[in-house]
């Protein structure tokens, strides 16, 4: 990724943003929005909502995060308190900017991301049942074939 700027001297120079602008329909993830009777401020539920999100895997590494303007109009936010809430998730590791769009975010659960163990216990649970489910399935469809095709392989 280039600098934002190359310091020349005392002088820094700007360099021209090479990214394109956010694609329009952009499929962005979907949030909650304000519970009705929250105590803190909108901008710690945002927050929350994220954290909570990717805790439970709703929200998954390369989801597109809304653009600023939905977030405000959906918690009721400024775009200045709306940047402080994806500031603060990027700090947390929780969302990325995107390379290629400008004003774009996605999930992107960084090294220090604490991620619940119940959630992968019920994972690896998950799994294990569609495994066993798989394999009954798999003897049926043998059954099945030596029936219909007459053979009997026992």
């Amino acid at each position: 990724m280039w600098p934002d700027s190359i310091h020349h001297g005392r002088k820094a120079l700007k360099m021209a943003e090479t990214k394109r602008e956010r694609p329009a329909g952009l499929d962005a993830l979907s949030l909650p929005g304000p519970q009705p009777g929250g105590q803190g401020h909108p901008v710690e539920g945002l927050v929350g909502d994220v954290r909570r999100g990717v805790e439970q895997r709703r929200y998954l590494r390369g989801m597109i995060f809304p653009e600023v303007a939905v977030v405000e109009r959906l918690y009721g936010l400024s775009e200045k308190e709306v940047r402080s809430a994806i500031r603060r998730l990027r700090d947390e590791e929780l969302l990325q900017l995107h390379d290629d769009y400008q004003e774009t975010y996605f999930i992107d659960l960084g090294r220090g991301t604490p991620i619940r163990e119940s959630a992968d216990v019920g994972l690896v649970a998950q799994v294990a049942e569609l495994t066993t489910r798989l394999q009954e399935l798999s003897s049926r469809v043998q059954a099945l074939e030596s029936v219909v095709l007459g053979r009997d392989d026992r």
